[in-house]
């Protein structure tokens, strides 16, 4: 038997239509509601003031027709619906049927049903299944006598009126169905252009979330407010991860940049406190990749300019304590010794937090420092501001 035979890719798919219609549920339903999965329906939404919706999803990769006069489809969703309308289950006044599929379903009963909204109309639906029910196959029969049961005929009139089909021709599924779920989450206009893989975050955590609670035998239930908390869950971390720093491998410095750099105030601020070429060069590089990624953060991730200046005026602040404490402990050292010892106090292995959020590459900080004493803001000799103006020739 070839493999092929084997395959479950219709029910798969199936499967997987449930949650993308659960997830464009979710992001189209109000505040308070909450949507299942496989609890009372395919489908379902309870809303916070009493109203639901239930629904039947028949996915199909194949040529068949769902919910067609004769089908399984069509007739087992009504015996379902009649079953829970007649056990009390649910409220026709107060519960919207919805039979949905991924497939441009032809003119049949389906239609009707769906446009029947008075009560004659519902009954002149019920005469057509009537005269449909005398041509099923027989594995759909039980089905049909369950939905035309004599004593349930006043739930079949009330289900016919608030029962509605909704096909491929009213994008129920694939690239519209998507486009119509994105157009009903709050995404910032930044983030509209990642809402696919945004939508594939939530598909995901939707169905570990369902999976988690089949798992506990509980129905999967999804509240709204939950859904929401994990959409700004996600975008949190997408803009966290956008005001992240790049890794310093991953910004390649040219040694002409760095030849073009050893002219700067930073540097002769350096060779103020060492003579170690391998400490400077490494400054140099920390400087040039500091100042490609505060542009790069600027524009993608939205870092703005008071970030950068609160960004600075708390490195500003740690270098004062830094060279307070050390020019009182070390006054008796060597200037150089002493300002030797602010620098690496103050750059080794430092990171500070920006807009919020740690920063994660020590270039980011160190770089920023040397950026500061770049326009000696900061300096490491303790007469650094007299050396520095008499090397810059600053009257």
């Amino acid at each position: 038997m070839p493999l092929s035979d084997h395959s479950a890719a219709g029910a798969n798919a199936g499967f997987s239509y449930q949650f993308e219609r659960a997830l464009y549920w979710l992001a189209k339903s109000a505040s308070g509601s909450a949507v299942g999965v496989e609890t009372d329906d395919d489908v379902t939404v309870r809303g916070a003031d009493g109203t639901r919706v239930q629904e039947q999803d028949k996915h199909s990769i194949s040529k068949a027709k769902p919910f067609g006069d004769r089908s399984e489809g069509l007739w087992k969703t009504l015996a379902i619906w009649i079953e829970a309308l007649d056990a009390g289950e649910v409220s026709a006044g107060t519960t919207k049927f919805l039979m949905v599929t991924n497939k441009v379903v032809p003119e049949c009963i389906a239609h009707k049903i769906s446009r029947a909204g008075g009560e004659d109309e519902a009954k002149a639906c019920v005469a057509i299944l009537e005269a449909s029910a005398k041509r099923v196959p027989r594995h759909v029969a039980k089905y049909a006598a369950r939905v035309l049961r004599p004593g349930s005929r006043p739930n079949l009139v009330k289900l016919i009126q608030s029962c509605g089909l909704a096909d491929g021709s009213l994008e129920t599924s694939g690239p519209e169905l998507r486009a119509k779920t994105i157009a009903e989450l709050p995404l910032p206009e930044w983030y509209k252009a990642d809402a696919d893989s945004i939508v594939n975050e939530l598909l995901g955590w939707l169905h570990d979330t369902a999976l988690a609670a089949w798992r506990q035998r509980r129905p999967a239930w999804i509240p709204r407010d939950h859904f929401v908390n994990q959409l700004h869950a996600i975008l949190d971390l997408r803009k966290r991860l956008t005001r992240r720093e790049r890794a310093e491998r991953l910004i390649p410095v040219t040694e002409d940049s760095v030849g073009k750099t050893r002219g700067s105030p930073f540097v002769k601020q350096l060779h103020l406190v060492t003579d170690d070429d391998e400490l400077v060069d490494t400054a140099i590089r920390e400087f040039i990749r500091c100042n490609i990624e505060k542009s790069r953060l600027s524009i993608e991730g939205n870092i703005t300019d008071d970030d950068w200046l609160t960004f600075e005026a708390e490195l500003l602040s740690r270098w004062r304590k830094i060279r307070s404490r050390f020019m009182r402990m070390k006054k008796a050292e060597p200037e150089e010794d002493v300002g030797f010892e602010i620098l690496t106090e103050t750059t080794d292995e430092y990171r500070g937090r920006l807009a919020g959020s740690e920063t994660e590459q020590v270039y980011l900080t160190s770089g920023t420092y040397h950026r500061l004493s770049d326009m000696v803001k900061v300096g490491w000799h303790p007469r650094f501001e007299e050396l520095m103006r008499k090397l810059l020739e600053v009257p």
